[in-house]
């Protein structure tokens, strides 16, 4: 779908604040969490966490990005934005930078819009960072592109208008399925895309961090890629998937350590498990142990502890007992999103984010509790900007170990 931001999403958090356009959630009911402190914290299957200070992070996706850029004083904005994150104990941010296959900032790669003619967001928020002594990693994700009709009106010489706009190399090098296209993963041109892209935005820009998330495969359906896999040989689908995107990921953080010894590469992928390796085909267990492919993995563990198909203290151990190279670091990826909302895929745990306000606070005290995590990462910033006044006070007590 185009770029489009939400209809209530201000381009600052005060501006929620002050319309208080999200609603309070109940009032909190009593309420037992089940802990497993024992078990999170003494874990031996796992290395220790390395001797650095914990990542507190939050995500800016594309619509705060967006709304940011839009401000009648985007670097003000951005300031004020970014303050405010770290006075809550935020230290390093993921901010959306090529989300659809489109850049906010100028790119021999990507077609990058319309607000790069004026403003280059690679240069404004790394030196607003660097002020404030944040952390700044670019956010990509990695294959997702745009519908046709969207692709069709951008403009540019980029790489991928190039291909789009070539009938044979886009049906070479672009798939598409339920109306959108996607960088074909089985292609060769695409890790050539993909190592490409991160190493101009290393070299341009000098970000501490390069971060994808976890759009990989769009489908399981054998529709999707059946000439390429028949072409390759392989004699399993679901194994030669799984194999092309450890694939790009082994590449991407080759090409980014070349680029700069010391930039962090992190990939966010889901947190069920099973979903990984059957529905998106990431082979987390080989990306963990196997020939390098990542810094930092960043579960998305998105459950409430009631969660009828993934609790959240299962599911975090899950991760935690998985064989881990000793230089990977483990940040877990809470959902400050669901806060006083309902769940409706959490089964009887559906109104737990609604009638306990305070469980981004506990899930974060849990998370930064353990000696097998490195720290913790929230989806997403705006989120964390407005929650309720006590929450917020508590979580801050949490990030800042005050």
């Amino acid at each position: 779908m185009p770029r489009m931001l939400p209809i209530c999403l201000p381009f600052l958090f005060a501006v929620l604040l002050l319309t208080g356009c999200c609603p309070e959630p109940d009032p909190p009911q009593p309420v037992t969490i089940r802990r497993q402190v024992q078990s999170l914290t003494q874990l031996h299957t796992q290395p220790p966490a390395l001797a650095e200070e914990p990542v507190i992070a939050a995500w800016l996706p594309y619509f705060t990005v967006d709304a940011l850029l839009a401000a009648p004083d985007p670097s003000a904005a951005a300031a004020d934005y970014l303050k405010a994150l770290r006075d809550l104990g935020i230290n390093t941010v993921f901010v959306h930078v090529c989300a659809f296959g489109e850049s906010v900032y100028p790119s021999a790669y990507y077609p990058a819009l319309p607000i790069t003619k004026t403003l280059n967001a690679m240069q404004l928020f790394p030196e607003i960072c660097r002020e404030l002594g944040i952390s700044f990693h670019a956010w990509i994700n990695p294959l997702r592109l745009q519908t046709a009709e969207y692709m069709e009106a951008q403009k540019g010489d980029s790489v991928l208008h190039a291909w789009y706009t070539d009938p044979e190399l886009r049906a070479e090098r672009l798939s598409e399925w339920d109306g959108r296209f996607y960088l074909n993963p089985a292609a060769e041109s695409t890790a050539d895309f993909l190592t490409g892209a991160v190493t101009e935005l290393i070299s341009q820009y000098h970000p501490d961090g390069i971060h994808i998330d976890d759009y990989f495969y769009p489908t399981a359906q054998t529709a999707f890629d059946m000439k390429d896999f028949e072409a390759s040989g392989a004699a399993d689908l679901a194994e030669w998937r799984r194999s092309n995107i450890t694939r790009l990921l082994q590449r991407i953080y080759t090409a980014a350590h070349a680029a700069d010894p010391d930039v962090i590469f992190s990939v966010s992928p889901q947190g069920s498990l099973s979903e990984n390796r059957d529905t998106v085909f990431a082979d987390i267990p080989a990306w963990l142990s196997g020939d390098p492919c990542c810094d930092w993995i960043i579960p998305q563990i998105y459950f409430g502890y009631e969660n009828e198909h993934a609790p959240f203290e299962e599911t975090l151990l899950e991760w935690l007992m998985l064989p881990r190279r000793e230089d990977i670091r483990m940040i877990i990826g809470l959902a400050a999103y669901k806060a006083g909302q309902p769940d409706p895929y959490a089964g009887v745990g559906a109104e737990e984010w609604r009638s306990i306000p305070e469980l981004p606070v506990q899930q974060a005290a849990d998370v930064l509790g353990s000696r097998n995590t490195d720290g913790a990462a929230f989806y997403h910033a705006d989120a964390l900007l407005n929650l309720p006044q006590d929450t917020a006070e508590a979580l801050r007590g949490v990030l800042k170990r005050e």
